[in-house]
């Protein structure tokens, strides 16, 4: 028999600490009486957390295993076994071995789920599974593996003051199994328990459920080491960047499986290389079900027949980032993504597949004409070995090389913006290239962008406010010379007044540079090179000065969920793109997407403000005709940024307009969750109030010009609460205004609401505090 020790004990507690928690009394004398049962009831509890402690595993390998119970403060928690009842009380064991063919796969080798050299986890608790409700042409039984649920505190012992041992109803080698999977009991290897708790049905998820594990070594009686387990990702830096962590709300988790699970290293145990969906013959393993859930591609049949369909799901970053969630050095075996399973790579690449492909591994990924980058290096194109040892990895990551030495190579700043005249002179200083941008044949686009103001209350004739030049493609307007590292360019004859005040303009630019990932180097655009965007490091006025504001969101929070790449969020989210190239239209002189340099720098700003919905359709260069916005044109469809944003992200946004439908948005996070996007410090409504007014489509407007007015806090509220006539009178009585019928024209005078005065962050009922935000 062996015993394994424990890894934290509440016996260490100092005497007064004990003394405290088991309610001391003076005795007859003064003394300390008798100890009685130290800790709180089950019943009274309001948090839970456990501890395994130890595993015991005997000759005829029936395993048991110990735990201590306690609340969030680490008091023991005692009467589990009391209970009449359970919601959920399971454990599951499983060990780490090579990773297992699905059932029926008789020649692994040659199937379709190929051994790899990664370890996988193996479940000594596996069932086989027939076909039932909802099942597809390629239904067949399939073994899945699983945890002991049952017997719940049937298998329960007290220990005494917080401790209890569970002991699994069989042996290790009772549970059933298939030919071919292998469930022997080998003491070497490394083991997984998972402890499953919830006492009740209505317990909170966030601090009443436990889902633990423990991973040792059986031979050596010790907590396995972080170098001999499998801990791919870090929940928390991983999932939890796009995904809500409060389990408590229920429109936005990761809690599954009867909201029992959601912890990632206990998902695994389950989720393993040889587990399949009857009904449909998907394979259920965490690789293919992550893989495909995100890339809207994957289907099962759940508990009872119900359908899981993921194909409306929106990922808005790019799937080809492998670094999104497997983030270096953020789990001890975050770089096992390097060697390949088969799972894993088939279950992007399957899509790569010819029609004649016989469903194997080795029949696509050996076809060197379908993947030659990987047949360049051999064999360790994808399986790692000395001569390349991240593998299929060094592909994968090629892209972000490429892109990290691109960005080195062509940093630059904006070092002057100045008007002379009716002439723009602008200097763009290069830390180490040498040539005019007309000269390298490697830059496809040096996007320069001037914007005024876009949310002035006199705005310039013919909104000339943004303009934008590609000065790889100069027209006749502009005069480029080189001289060392630095670029000045020319540009006129210009309506200067256009730009409106000159402190408020921002200059931006931003390099599109072609680059081929198999060496990083930069090379001359083609069809086939890839596209690495450098943006410059500042931005500047007009006066040249530095062009700096409070940032009101943390772009580094929008970049958790969408890729870093700001080409590709604008090229992803702006249907109509193609409409927008200078030189392709009229309105691509003014209008190109593809120069906005990030989310949270306004430069989306200079397109979506509070006139855009005025302007589209209008008359030449758009100008402002309140009889021009679109009945579908609401607040919950605005073009404002603002309001634009918050709808997207509360699902609150409807997808009509722009000639078709769109799909609705996806957001894995609480819509009240602000702190998604905003960091602490940046809802103070700040300046807010001193903006113009929302004019957008009446609700329920079914002509052109039929117009709501929103004052500017009513308009950034309402993107989320959309039911605005039930809570404007509120709004109203503090200056704020909300007209449903606004054909007389605006009403709001800038600067007259003082929501900020209750709401601004920090206040007894500001935003942070209405929403519950935690920082």
């Amino acid at each position: 028999m062996m015993k394994f020790k424990p890894k934290n004990a509440w016996w260490k507690l100092s005497p007064l600490v004990v003394c405290l928690l088991a309610a001391c009394s003076d005795g007859d004398d003064g003394q300390v009486g008798p100890p009685g049962e130290v800790g709180i009831n089950i019943a009274k509890a309001k948090s839970l957390q456990a501890n395994i402690e130890a595993v015991t595993i005997d000759e005829q390998t029936r395993v048991s295993v110990d735990f201590f119970l306690s609340d969030s403060n680490g008091v023991a928690v005692t009467g589990l076994e009391q209970l009449e009842q359970v919601s959920a009380l399971a454990m599951g064991i499983a060990k780490l071995g090579s990773a297992q063919p699905m059932y029926g796969d008789s020649k692994p080798v040659e199937g379709r789920y190929e051994i790899s050299r990664a370890p996988q986890w193996i479940s000594y608790i596996n069932k086989l599974v027939e076909p039932g409700t909802g099942a597809t042409a390629k239904a067949a039984a399939q073994w899945q593996a699983g945890i002991e649920s049952d017997c719940k505190l049937d298998c329960l012992q007290s220990l005494g003051q917080g401790r209890y041992r569970y002991q699994f109803s069989k042996a290790l080698n009772q549970y059933p199994s298939f030919e071919g999977l292998d469930t022997q009991y080998e003491s070497d290897k490394t083991h997984r328990v998972y402890l499953e708790l919830k006492p009740a049905a209505d317990s909170s998820p966030s601090s009443m459920l436990i889902n633990s594990v423990y991973d040792f070594i059986p031979a050596t009686g010790q907590a396995a080491a972080a170098e001999d387990s499998r801990v791919l990702m870090d929940q928390q830096q991983a999932c939890y960047r796009c995904h809500g962590s409060d389990r408590d709300n229920s429109e936005a988790r990761l809690l599954m499986h009867g909201s029992k699970r959601f912890a990632f290293e206990g998902c695994v145990m389950c989720h393993t290389s040889y587990s399949g969906d009857p009904e449909t013959g998907s394979a259920l393993d965490m690789a293919t079900l992550t893989h495909k859930i995100h890339q809207a591609d994957y289907k099962v049949v759940g508990y009872r027949g119900h359908e899981y369909d993921y194909s409306q799901l929106h990922y808005p970053g790019d799937i080809n980032d492998c670094k999104s969630c497997h983030i270096p050095d953020a789990a001890p075996q975050a770089n096992q993504y390097f060697i390949p399973g088969s799972n894993s790579c088939l279950s992007c690449h399957s899509k790569d597949a010819p029609d004649d492909w016989n469903g194997s591994a080795s029949a696509l990924f050996h076809d060197r004409e379908l993947f030659p980058r990987g047949w360049q290096q051999s064999c360790s194109g994808c399986h790692p070995d000395a001569s390349n040892p991240e593998g299929a990895g060094k592909i994968h990551l090629s892209l972000g090389k490429t892109s990290k030495l691109i960005k080195q190579e062509y940093a630059f700043t904006i070092s002057a913006a100045a008007i002379d005249g009716d002439k723009l002179n602008i200097g763009l200083d290069y830390r180490s290239q040498g040539r005019l941008p007309t000269d390298d044949p490697a830059i496809e686009s040096l996007w320069l962008t001037v914007s005024g103001d876009p949310e002035p209350l006199n705005r310039p004739l013919n909104n000339g406010q943004h303009k934008i030049w590609n000065l790889a493609k100069p027209g006749d307007d502009v005069t480029l010379a080189m001289q060392g590292h630095s670029l000045s360019a020319a540009i006129g004859p210009l309506q200067i007044a256009d730009f409106g005040e000159l402190d408020k303009t921002r200059v931006r630019a931003k390099l599109l540079v072609c680059a081929d990932p198999n060496t990083g180097f930069a090379v001359a655009c083609d069809t086939n090179s890839t596209r690495i965007e450098v943006i410059a490091e500042n931005a500047l006025s007009l006066t040249g000065a530095p062009a700096s504001s409070k940032a009101i969101a943390d772009e580094t929070a929008c970049q958790r969920c969408h890729d870093s790449d700001m080409q590709q969020r604008v090229v992803s989210a702006h249907t109509l793109a193609s409409h927008f190239q200078p030189a392709n239209d009229s309105c691509g002189s003014c209008h190109a997407p593809q120069g906005a340099t990030a989310l949270t720098d306004k430069s989306c700003n200079d397109c979506h403000n509070n006139g855009t919905n005025m302007y589209l359709n209008a008359g030449l260069k758009h100008t402002p005709g309140m009889d021009q916005v679109k009945a579908v044109r609401t607040l919950n469809n605005s073009l404002n940024y603002r309001e634009m944003v918050h709808s997207l992200h509360s699902g609150t946004r409807t997808v009509a307009g722009m000639g078709g439908d769109r799909e609705a948005a996806t957001y894995p996070k609480p819509a009240n969750d602000c702190r998604a996007c905003h960091s602490k410090g940046q809802l103070t409504l700040e300046g807010l109030s001193q903006s113009a007014s929302v004019l957008v489509a009446t609700p329920g407007a079914t002509e052109k010009g039929q117009l709501a007015e929103y004052s500017p806090t009513v308009a950034a509220c309402g993107g989320c609460h959309i039911q605005v006539d039930k809570w404007a009178s509120h709004a109203e009585a503090f200056g704020g205004v909300f007209q449903k019928d606004a054909s007389g024209g605006p009403v709001y005078q800038s600067g007259s609401e003082s929501c900020a005065i209750c709401h601004a962050e920090g206040r007894n009922n500001g935003v942070d505090k209405v929403h519950g935000l935690k920082d």
